[in-house]
């Protein structure tokens, strides 16, 4: 098997006759995931818990399993509770409250959208949680109806960079690895990718989209 190639190292602009399948990730992509931002809107003035909740939840080893669809919020807030004190409901907060203050990223809306006029099949490759990302498509119903469909951790149960989420991708969309296109914010994502054969496109840099998806 072929590595992929890092097209924003290889290309000024996207190689549209070099690629049938654009696959997109959702988080700084589609849609923004800043905890720190979060934290300050759901536990306001109090700069100690927002930091306490960043290193216990968001950054802590129960969020990978929420990803993974092996974990219910509630498990995790009692587990948290007993590990190191405080409230439930603070811990549930934490946990759920983000959910509500998701906002679009437009230039991912917009690299997607000229895919899509460009005749290419568009799919999602996502770490997620299972009820964030119910409410995500609820939410969003209308621009998520631009994808054809994809394959988000809770569901599959591996997460990104572990081989199999890819392999579960290929095998599932019976992807042709040289001819499809992986945009992820996080490199050892596109990496992972690009280690199955599949293209990469690590958008690190407000713009980048923009530039590349003439």
């Amino acid at each position: 098997m072929n590595e992929g190639t890092r097209f924003d190292g290889q290309y000024e602009t996207m190689p549209w006759h070099k690629v049938d399948t654009v696959v997109f990730d959702i988080g700084n992509i589609l849609i923004r995931f800043a905890p720190d931002d979060f934290l300050q809107q759901l536990f306001p003035d109090d700069p100690a818990k927002q930091q306490a909740m960043l290193r216990q939840v968001y950054q802590g080893p129960y969020w990978p399993e929420f990803d993974r669809g092996t974990m219910e919020y509630e498990d995790a807030a009692r587990r948290l509770e007993r590990e190191f004190g405080g409230r439930y409901e603070d811990y549930m907060h934490a946990i759920t409250g983000w959910i509500e203050l998701k906002t679009p990223i437009e230039e991912g809306w917009r690299a997607a959208r000229r895919c899509k006029r460009a005749g290419k099949r568009l799919l999602l490759l996502s770490n997620y949680h299972r009820v964030a990302y119910a409410r995500l498509r609820e939410k969003f119903a209308d621009r998520f109806a631009l994808f054809d469909g994809g394959c988000i951790s809770c569901d599959c149960h591996f997460n990104k960079p572990e081989p199999e989420i890819y392999r579960t991708l290929i095998r599932g969309f019976a992807l042709e690895p040289g001819r499809t296109l992986f945009i992820d914010d996080t490199l050892a994502n596109v990496e992972g990718a690009m280690q199955m054969g599949i293209h990469g496109f690590h958008m690190h840099e407000s713009g980048m989209m923009d530039r590349f998806f003439l």
